[in-house]
This record gives C-alpha cells, structure tokens and sequence, in this order.
C-alpha cells in the first residue's frame, strides 16, 4: 500500500472535503482548515481551481466585509490565508441573507416579502439579480472610498462564479457596502474543542442526504423540516458572530417556510441530533482517520503550508494597516 492513504472514487471525495472545509472555517478550527486544504491541493487542478473561487465566496458569505481583503495571487496559500483570515473572525452574514432572500423573490417566491420598509431591499437586489449588468454599472459608481472599492472590486471579480445563490451574496455584498454601515469585524480565538466530523455530512453528501431522509422517515418529521434543523443548529454554527439583521430574516422566513415555528424547532432538533450522529457514526470515523492518515504522511507539506500563508498573511496585513481598519 503506497504513503497516500485510498479513499473512495473521487466524485465522493470532493463534496465530503468540500462540505468539511467550510464547516471548519465557520467553526475556527485552524489546524483543520490547513490539512483539508493541503489534502485538496494534493488532488490535483481541478481542487485546487475551486478553492480559489470558493475561498472568495467563503469570505462573502460568513463575512462580508472582508471581502475587501482579498489579495490572490497565483500561489495556492494565498486561498487559504483567505480562509483562515474568516475562521479567525467574527462571522457577518448579511450579505448571505439578503442574497438568499432577493434569490428567492426573483425566483418567485413572493413570501419573502413582509410589507415593511426592508421589502425594499429585497426588491433591488431581485432586480440586481435580473440585470446583473445594469446592477454592477450602477453599484461601481455608488463607491465613496478605498473599502468600498475594494469590496466591489472582488465581488464584481468573482461575479460568474458558484451557484446562483452564490452569486447574490456578492451582488448583496457589494450593495451594502454602499448602503450601509459597515460592521465591526474583531479577531477570535481559534476553537479549542474537537470537531465533529459528522456535521460534514449535511444533506448535500449523499450519506448525510441518506442519513436525514432516513430519521426524518422514522421519526415521521418532514424531510426539510429536519434538513433546515440540521443545517440551523450545526451545519451554520459559527465560533463567533456578529446580529446580522438580513441573515436572521432569512431564518426566520425558512422557518416559516417549512412551516416550522423557529422557537419549536429545538424541539424536533433535540431526539433527532443523536440519531443523525449515530447513523454517521462510522462515516464519521472513517473521514476522520482518512485524514489524520494523510496527515502524519504529509507534516512537512502542510507545515509549508502553514509557513506560507502566515509569511502572506504578515505581509498583507502590513500593507493593509493604514488602508482598512476592520481589525
């Protein structure tokens, strides 16, 4: 058997990483983010051209204003130093909720909209996402200083790129970069406590789609009611964040939504969380060793790795520091 450790074919290799390497950013955990991504690179091209996309909306989606941050360059750890800089920070999701919301209400989904002032909003972004170009023409010229720029810039950037959901959260990263105050993002411990594997099989794995339809057949709950639980308490759990209005009215519609009382929902979460561990129990186990495997086979890769995004890191912040005063 050769150093690298034989995982399962490829398609299944890519969401299960895929969908751990976000989870670890939410949740801070550092080491994590560093053998993923090393483990990602090692796959070859085609990884390692969607982490340079998905660090970008990564950063958008649990912190958007450090969307005015992004400075790729054509070396892979200046992807990562992208996502560690998230998972050391309080997470904003404004920009996701607002996205998700004007997604829905250009997609048809009129229940988004409640009567009140912020029904606005939601209206421009819908817009935005029907006239893109228009969108970015009129935002481009909205820009009053060197962050909102910055953030425009990467957004209009990365415009093309991810799923269409993915795309408004840009299109809304980049409005309320002109049409509000900007929060105040701090630094935060890395997280300390070990991270459950298991929450990596959400329901866009297929064991965790397995998993979910399974409990949710057994326990006689409905099928998105559990996968919103799912995602609510554990796949979106965050190590530190910020209210983020936008992102809370987006919850609070899905709840409605799936027809589940948000102040309920704990109650349906509370029998079936335990289930869902134990039927990923042993999947759970196996991605965990998987990695360490790979991991004690390759310290000096992800050691250089570390070492060049924290040299990346350094010298970006340096130039930064007079430029953007988020920290």
């Amino acid at each position: 058997m050769s150093r690298d450790v034989k995982f399962k074919k490829k398609a299944d290799i890519d969401v299960r990483y895929r969908s751990l390497l976000q989870k670890a950013v939410r949740r801070g955990h550092i080491d994590l983010i560093y053998t993923n991504s090393a483990f990602l690179e090692s796959l070859g091209q085609r990884e390692r051209n969607w982490i340079t996309s998905r660090a970008a909306i990564i950063t958008f989606e649990e912190c958007w204003p450090l969307g005015a941050h992004l400075k790729f360059n054509k070396k892979f750890h200046s992807k990562v130093a992208a996502l560690i800089r998230v998972a050391q920070s309080t997470k904003a999701r404004d920009a996701t909720g607002l996205g998700y919301l004007a997604f829905a209400l250009w997609d048809g989904d009129r229940s988004v909209q409640n009567g009140s002032l912020d029904d606005k909003h939601i209206k421009i972004m819908a817009n935005a996402i029907e006239r893109p170009k228009d969108f970015w023409k009129w935002v481009n010229s909205q820009k009053k200083n060197e962050q909102q720029a910055a953030i425009i810039k990467n957004a209009i950037k990365y415009r093309n790129a991810g799923s269409p959901q993915d795309r408004a959260v840009l299109q809304a990263a980049a409005y309320l970069a002109v049409a509000d105050k900007w929060p105040l993002i701090k630094l935060v411990k890395p997280a300390e406590q070990v991270f459950p594997f298991w929450v990596a099989f959400d329901s866009h794995t297929p064991e965790g789609s397995r998993v979910l339809h399974d409990i949710a057949r057994d326990l006689h709950i409905p099928l998105p009611q559990l996968e919103w639980a799912s995602f609510y308490f554990e796949g979106s759990k965050t190590n530190a964040e910020i209210a983020s209005k936008w992102w809370e009215k987006h919850c609070q519609w899905h709840f409605r939504k799936i027809g589940l009382p948000a102040e309920e929902a704990h109650l349906l979460w509370q029998p079936a969380r335990p289930q869902v561990m134990e039927a990923l129990a042993e999947e759970s186990r196996n991605l965990h060793s998987a990695l360490y495997k790979w991991k004690l086979s390759h310290l000096e890769q992800i050691a250089s790795l570390k070492k060049q995004v924290e040299i990346f890191s350094k010298h970006i912040n340096e130039v930064q520091t007079d430029q953007l005063d988020l920290f």
